[in-house]
């Protein structure tokens, strides 16, 4: 019994397992992403100083910035297109997943109301008019009483502001 209990619980909790798996793989490409970018990042930024400092003219100087931003524009382009790949492909999983789980709860029969007889439970015989909720949330019998309104406190930086004017 106890094994089939753990059984039906591992089977049933396979979507969440599969959910974390799918957040952790989704984690790991990005901060992988991220961290090459950033390495490649600061060596190229290294090495454009370098660069820089070797320079003697100033066109020089401006034709090898703009060369440097349009490499870095083009590797942040890069990472971000892969960026949004890696969680397109994500929510396309996760969407997969929450559908499929969804389609399987359909098959579930949660509450398996065959094996009841509900003839043998006639309700007329039955007194609701004695259950008085009240007695059980005593707050709710209570009438609210309104708030009371406190007076306000001046500062002398109201007061003078409003002789002023």
């Amino acid at each position: 019994m106890y094994e089939d209990m753990i059984k039906d619980m591992k089977e049933k909790m396979a979507p969440v397992v599969e959910l974390a798996e799918l957040n952790k793989k989704t984690t790991e490409t990005l901060v992988s992403l991220q961290a090459d970018y950033f390495s490649d990042f600061v060596n190229s930024s290294l090495a454009q100083v370098k660069a820089l400092t070797e320079v003697k003219e100033p066109k020089e100087a401006f034709e090898l910035q703009v060369k440097y931003l349009k490499e870095l524009e083009a590797k942040t382009t890069g990472v971000a297109e892969k960026e949004v790949a890696a969680l397109t492909e994500a929510r396309e999983q996760f969407t997969s997943l929450v559908e499929k789980s969804f389609s399987e709860m359909g098959d579930m029969p949660y509450f398996d109301m065959s094996k009841f007889d509900l003839s043998k439970f006639d309700m007329s015989k039955f007194d609701m008019s004695a259950f008085d909720i009240s007695k059980y949330m005593p707050e709710a019998s209570k009438p609210k009483t309104a708030a009371k309104s406190t007076a306000r406190k001046t500062t002398a930086a109201s007061s003078a502001s409003a002789s002023a004017s």
